[in-house]
């Protein structure tokens, strides 16, 4: 990897990093306080825009292996890849599903894009909201949004699991299950979330191929190693 200059030259300036994307606790004081009357703003040319991926820390400050993500379960026999080499699997990831389907048990280091723990109760907001509810408040005006935009009248049924980042605000990527009578669908939701302010960036159907394959996963035996909140990467 070579010294902390080499880092910040290759991945993106950690220092600056350090600054701007602090722990979520600090983070869930800031993003809960009250920013007035409930608001929706849209943000359309937000769409395409994706944050560049950045390292944070390499697993050599991981010391017992549970700092950075604890709610993901690795295989012991998982191979170990350079930092360098998670950084360009992270960016292919990303760009590849901007954002949504990261596949967090590949990664020993810890970079901007973080899964949501949807058992952590107040990570974003203050009680009696937790964090699932959040998110199911989210998708639900998501899909309320998409079905006026479609003319359709879906109804929305759980989250399946979502990735985030920081930014003026939080970044949210929702991956959630609607459905339209007996019809099931998964959906992709990206919105930047600040309090009481929420812009609502885009709600659309999860592409095929990766709606299948969740729903393969979600049959396989449960007790084969996985992630506890869903499968992030498909």
């Amino acid at each position: 990897m070579g010294d902390d200059s080499d880092k910040s030259d290759s991945m993106g300036d950690e220092i600056d990093k350090s600054d701007s994307m602090k722990d979520d606790s600090d983070r869930s004081d800031s993003m809960g306080e009250d920013c007035g009357e409930d608001y929706v703003e849209d943000l359309a040319d937000w769409i395409d825009w994706m944050e560049p991926v950045h390292l944070r820390y390499t697993d050599e400050d991981d010391v017992d292996g549970t700092r950075f993500y604890p709610f993901i379960r690795r295989r012991e026999d998982e191979e170990r890849i350079s930092p360098e080499e998670e950084y360009l699997l992270m960016k292919k990831q990303v760009e590849e599903s901007k954002g949504f389907d990261i596949d967090f048990t590949k990664f020993r280091c810890l970079f901007n894009y973080t899964p949501v723990d949807l058992d952590l109760e107040n990570q974003f907001v203050f009680e009696p909201e937790t964090t699932r509810g959040l998110l199911n408040r989210l998708s639900q005006t998501s899909l309320e949004k998409f079905n006026e935009k479609y003319t359709s009248n879906y109804e929305f049924v759980k989250v399946i699991k979502a990735n985030y980042h920081f930014c003026a605000g939080i970044m949210f990527f929702i991956t959630f299950q609607g459905k339209l009578l007996s019809d099931s669908k998964l959906f992709q939701a990206k919105l930047r979330f600040c309090g009481r302010l929420t812009g609502f960036i885009s709600c659309e159907l999860k592409p095929d191929k990766n709606a299948h394959y969740i729903e393969a996963l979600e049959k396989e035996d449960p007790k084969k190693p996985r992630l506890t909140l869903e499968p992030s990467y498909v």
